[in-house]
């Protein structure tokens, strides 16, 4: 049986990365914007879905940063390009919000990265990794 595929949303504005906080069944933590990739859609169509119903924020992929698996479900990481604002929280996680699980999408100072309990482990290497290489692509040469 393959893996499920997910699309990973890794969105800067500046030096801040989006990430989705999550507090569900007293477990605090954060988690990248993203999701399941339904038949017929590319990742690409994936990722600006989800981060649409997300985040409300809409989005073009810049690039493929890597594929993890991860237990059950095969990761697929993609940079993308999110119009400025404030995220929203919209879909099914709008839906799914009780006392014992909500969901608070905003954007987090790429600094402050270590503080937060994000997982998978392995997305904080490839925010950190994506991070640097875009200061590189700005800087003179």
């Amino acid at each position: 049986m393959s893996p499920k595929e997910r699309a990973v949303c890794v969105c800067f504005d500046g030096a801040h990365v989006l990430l989705m906080r999550r507090l569900k069944g007293g477990r605090r933590y954060a988690v990248l914007p993203g999701g399941g990739i339904e038949p017929g859609e590319t990742l690409d169509q994936a990722a600006v879905r989800e981060l649409a119903e997300e985040t409300g924020l809409v989005a073009t992929m810049t690039g493929h940063l890597a594929t993890v698996d991860h237990d059950d479900r095969r990761a697929h990481y993609l940079l993308m390009a999110a119009s400025p604002g404030e995220p929203t929280l919209g879909g099914p996680e709008a839906l799914a919000e009780s006392e014992d699980n909500r969901y608070l999408p905003g954007w987090v100072p790429v600094a402050e990265l270590a503080d937060e309990p994000l997982v998978p482990e392995e997305a904080r290497e490839i925010v950190l990794r994506a991070f640097a290489e875009s200061l590189e692509r700005m800087r003179p040469a």
